[in-house]
Parts: C-alpha cells; sequence; structure tokens
C-alpha cells in the first residue's frame, strides 16, 4: 500500500490534486484510516492516475476521462471523441503556425528598421481600368530623348477616362494591342531591331 505522500510522489501530482480525484471519484483509496482519515493507495493505482493525467493532456474532461478509465465508453464513441480532439488540435495548429508567421514577419520588419504596425496589407480586386500604350522605334541611342519628347505629346493630347478595356482593343495605326517589351529586348525603347 502507498500513502497519498508516495503515491504523489510516484506520480508527479500533487497531493491536494489526489484528495480532488478522490472527491470526484476518479481516483478513490483502496482504504482510508477510520480514525486517522489518511489515504492508502494499491501500487496499480499508479497506472490509473498516470492514465488519467494522459487522457487530460490530450484535452479530456475529468468527466470524460473517468468514463474513459472505467471503459463506460462504447468503442465508436472513443473513436469518435479522439477524432475530434485530432480535428481540435490539427484547428490550434493551423492557428499557432499562422501566429508564428506573423510574429517572424513582423521580427523581419523590425530587424531591417522598420516601424511595426497594427495595418496590414489587403489584397483584393481592383476596378477594371484601361492602361494606354504607345510605341515607338529607334535607330540609335541618339534618337531616343526625341521618342521619348514626341510620345509625351501624343500622351499629353489624349483624354484618359477609366473605362475597362474592350476584347481586341487596337493601338496606333490599328494594329493590335501588344504588353509592353521589358527593358533590353530587341524592340524595347533605346533597343536595337
Amino acid at each position: 500500500m502507498l500513502s497519498i505522500g508516495d503515491l504523489a510522489r510516484h506520480t508527479r501530482i500533487s497531493v491536494r490534486m489526489l484528495r480532488h480525484y478522490d472527491a470526484l471519484g476518479l481516483v478513490v483509496p483502496e482504504r482510508v484510516d477510520p480514525h486517522t482519515g489518511h489515504r492508502f493507495y494499491a501500487l496499480s493505482q499508479i497506472w490509473r492516475v498516470d492514465s488519467l493525467i494522459a487522457l487530460k493532456e490530450l484535452g479530456f474532461t475529468l468527466e470524460q476521462c473517468g468514463a474513459l478509465l472505467d471503459e463506460q465508453l462504447p468503442v465508436d464513441e472513443l473513436r469518435g471523441m479522439l477524432r475530434l480532439r485530432h480535428a481540435q488540435l490539427e484547428q490550434r495548429m493551423t492557428a499557432d503556425a499562422d501566429r508564428l508567421t506573423e510574429v517572424e514577419r513582423r521580427l523581419r520588419s523590425i530587424e531591417r528598421g522598420l516601424t511595426m504596425t497594427n495595418r496590414t496589407l489587403q489584397l483584393g480586386p481592383l476596378p477594371a481600368i484601361r492602361l494606354l500604350h504607345l510605341r515607338t522605334d529607334v535607330n540609335d541611342e541618339s534618337e531616343i530623348g526625341g521618342a521619348v519628347m514626341a510620345l509625351s505629346e501624343r500622351l499629353s493630347g489624349r483624354r484618359v477616362s477609366a473605362v475597362a478595356p474592350a476584347t481586341g482593343d487596337r493601338g496606333a495605326g490599328g494594329r493590335p494591342c501588344r504588353p509592353a517589351r521589358p527593358a533590353g529586348h530587341p524592340t524595347a525603347v533605346g533597343g536595337r531591331r
């Protein structure tokens, strides 16, 4: 037989908590001295306390732990409880991972000398806009200045409004619009043809 203090040392649970478990009927002593009120436990009850703590760490309530330890739950109900707990833990892990990512982002910002802010970037759809594309060709670098001036004059002479682009838009001279060429492309402004 183990005294309540011995059981507490073996299971690393406080005497106060063991008394609480006794009051709830979860870990009842094998014998109570009628004169002193001292509780005594069987060695086999170490397993019960360890199992109770393991179930609590999985997130089960004390009532559920008692039912599991007393085998009052059908296997299907136990399986359902474990699946529910699994889903809850996965949700918590996902939320914690999101929080960790945000903490890391803010730390990187601070390390780059940026101040922390409560504002966040929100990405979303924008209203449709019409973009204007002007293009010209030059033969060598000496013509770039004049080409830019001519394009600027053409741009300032156009009235620009926010209209959704029509499919099959045509550029100057009735040619189909094409995306601008990246710098260094042979037909980009300043490039060679």
